[in-house]
C-alpha cells in the first residue's frame, strides 16, 4: 500500500507518540509498503521513508518551544503528488484538521487520537481554549472512515466530547530491547545507586543501598514531575534518575542540586533499555497520558512500578503484578515509602531465587508482561484500520 501519515510531531522529537510512529513506519517499510510522512520536522532514522516538512511555529512559553505544524499548502501538494491508497492523520491539532478535511472526500481516511491536547493547554495557561480544541477535534475526526485511540482511556475521552465509533490501535513495545535479563549493574554504579563500599550494589546476592527510582519522559508540568521531587530529598532515602528533556528540566535540576538526583538527558535504544534494567522501580506521576508507553516498557522489562493512581495507569498496567498505586491526595513522602517497599520486596524475591544477576533475571522474567512487538501491532493496524478504511471508502469514492 501507499500510506501517507500526516502528523503534528515527528522525528527528531522524542516522546511516546514519535516512538510509536517511527516504530510503525519501520515495520511498514519492512513489509514493503511505501510511506510518506508529512510533519513540521524531519530526521527519521528509518530508511526509505519519504519526508515532507511543513511550516511550523515554535513558542517558548508553549510546551517548551516545541515546533507545531501550521496549515500549509505543502501538505496538500505532498498528498496529491504521493497519490496514497490511505491517509492517516495522527493526533490532529491545526495542520491535521486541514489535512483530514481535504483528504476525506478524496481518499480513505484514518484519524487517530493520542494526546489530551485540551488538558495540556490548561497546564500552559490556555485552558480557556478547551472548548475550541474539542470542536477542532470533532471536525478532524468527523470525515474519517476509521477512528482510532491508543487506549480505552483515550477512547472514553473521545466519547465524552461526542466522537463515537472509535477502535483501538494495538499496543506495541520493542520486546527485543525491553526484556528481563539485561545487565544493569555497571550502569547502576555510574548512576550512583550503589554505596561506595559496594560498587556493584549487589552485596550478599541482592542489590543494596537506596533504591534507584526511574522517571522516563518529558520533564514538564503536565507529566507530574513536581510530585517526584521528594524522592530526591525526603526520607526514606531514594535516588531519582530523570531521563528526558523538557521545559521544567532546568528548574528542577537547579532545585535538586546537591540532592539524590541525576538528570541524564534523552536516552534511546539499548542505553534506555539498560537504564530500565539498572533501576529498582519506574515512577509514573502523569495525569494527562492516555496510554503511558513507559509503563509498557517497564512491564516488558519486569520492572516494579510505582504509579499515580488514575485511569491510565490502572488500565495500562491491568494484570501486571509488581505495581503500587499512590493516591493523588497522599502526602509527598508516600512516594518514598512506596518506592522503598517495592524495591525491598523485589530484593527479597531475588534472594529467594538464589540472588545475583540470575536471581534478578528470574524474578523479572516471572513478572514480565510484554505487549505485542511492533511487527504484530503494525500488522493489525494495516488489516484493521488501513484495509478497513479502503473498504469503507470504496462506495463513497466510487472505487471498486
Amino acid at each position: 500500500m501507499r500510506i501517507a501519515l500526516v502528523s503534528e510531531v515527528w522525528a527528531p522529537e522524542v516522546d511516546g507518540l514519535v516512538t510509536r510512529l517511527e516504530s510503525t513506519v519501520r515495520e511498514l517499510r519492512a513489509s514493503g509498503h511505501d510511506v510518506l510522512v508529512v510533519a513540521p520536522t524531519r530526521g527519521t532514522s528509518v530508511p526509505g521513508v519519504l519526508e515532507t516538512r511543513t511550516r511550523g511555529l515554535s513558542l517558548s512559553f508553549l510546551y517548551g518551544g516545541r515546533r507545531w505544524a501550521l496549515p500549509d499548502g505543502v501538505v496538500l501538494r505532498a498528498l496529491r503528488a504521493f497519490r496514497p491508497d490511505v491517509v492517516h492523520v495522527v493526533n490532529p491539532v491545526l495542520m491535521g484538521i486541514v489535512a483530514a478535511r481535504w483528504a476525506g472526500p478524496r481518499h480513505p481516511l484514518v484519524v487517530s487520537y493520542h494526546t489530551d491536547v485540551a488538558t495540556y493547554a490548561g497546564h500552559y495557561h490556555l485552558g480557556a481554549f478547551e472548548g475550541a480544541v474539542h470542536a477542532m477535534m470533532r471536525a478532524a475526526h468527523r470525515p474519517a472512515d476509521v477512528r482510532l485511540a491508543t487506549s480505552v482511556v483515550g477512547r472514553e475521552h473521545l466519547r465524552e466530547i461526542g466522537i463515537d465509533d472509535v477502535g483501538l490501535w494495538a499496543r506495541g513495545v520493542d520486546t527485543r530491547a525491553f526484556r528481563p535479563g539485561r545487565d544493569g549493574s555497571a550502569l547502576r554504579a555510574r548512576l550512583g545507586a550503589a554505596p561506595a563500599d559496594d560498587p556493584t550494589g549487589e552485596r550478599g546476592g541482592a542489590r543494596t543501598g537506596p533504591p534507584l527510582a526511574l522517571h522516563v519522559g518529558r520533564i514538564a508540568t503536565e507529566k507530574g514531575c513536581e510530585r517526584l521531587v521528594p524522592l530526591a530529598s525526603a526520607d526514606p532515602p531514594v535516588r531519582l534518575v530523570m531521563v528526558g528533556e523538557g521545559p521544567d528540566r532546568t528548574r528542577l535540576q537547579r532545585l535538586l542540586t546537591g540532592q539524590r538526583a541525576v538528570f541524564t538527558g534523552l536516552l534511546r535504544g539499548e542505553v534506555l533499555a539498560d537504564t530500565y534494567a539498572a533501576a529498582d522501580v519506574l515512577v509514573f506521576a502523569s495525569t494527562t497520558d492516555t496510554l503511558g508507553l513507559v509503563l509498557l516498557e517497564a512491564a516488558a522489562s519486569g520492572l516494579p512500578v510505582v504509579a499515580l493512581d488514575g485511569p491510565t495507569s490502572r488500565q495500562t498496567l491491568a494484570g501486571y503484578g509488581p505495581v503500587t498505586y499512590v493516591d493523588p491526595s497522599a502526602p509527598p513522602e508516600a512516594w518514598n515509602r512506596a518506592v522503598v517497599a517495592a524495591a525491598q520486596a523485589e530484593r527479597a524475591a531475588v534472594l529467594a531465587r538464589g540472588g545475583g544477576a540470575a536471581g534478578l533475571a528470574a524474578v523479572r522474567s516471572a513478572a514480565s508482561r510484554p505487549a505485542d512487538d511492533w511487527a504484530a501491532a503494525t500488522k493489525a493496524l494495516v488489516v484493521d484500520a488501513y484495509e478497513e478504511a479502503v473498504r469503507l471508502a470504496a462506495g463513497r469514492l466510487g472505487r471498486s
